[in-house]
């Protein structure tokens, strides 16, 4: 069960997704966690539960060099470092990303999994 991300194409990618999370302070009740590698072909779990219902934000790009990304219009600071930080924590070396939202469907039978699949 959880959130996965799927790398369809040649090159490397990492990801970095966002989650509810009431013990985050401020306004914005949102943990973000990165960066997961993903090699070419492979998939990769970030967040573990039922996927059914949920809502998630995501950033991805490659790690070769060539600008590929896929982005949203949801900014938050993100550093080039390995993170576990509520929303609206930033630091002196993070880069403002635009997160692309994630609403993944309730429905039944519920949704267990859910993959996104980057290409």
């Amino acid at each position: 069960m959880g959130l996965h991300f799927r790398n369809r194409t040649n090159v490397g990618l990492q990801v970095v997704y966002a989650y509810s999370d009431p013990n985050c302070e401020g306004r914005n009740k949102w943990s973000k966690k990165g960066w997961y590698q993903v090699a070419p072909g492979k998939t990769v779990q970030v967040w573990s539960g039922w996927a059914n219902g949920k809502k998630f934000f995501y950033y991805a790009e490659d790690t070769s060099g060539i600008g590929r990304t896929w982005s949203g219009e949801f900014v938050t600071a993100i550093p080039s470092r390995a993170f576990d930080w509520c929303w609206d924590t930033g630091s002196t070396d993070s880069r403002d990303l635009g997160l692309k939202k994630l609403q993944i469907p309730s429905q039944i039978p519920p949704i267990l999994d859910y993959t996104i699949n980057l290409r």
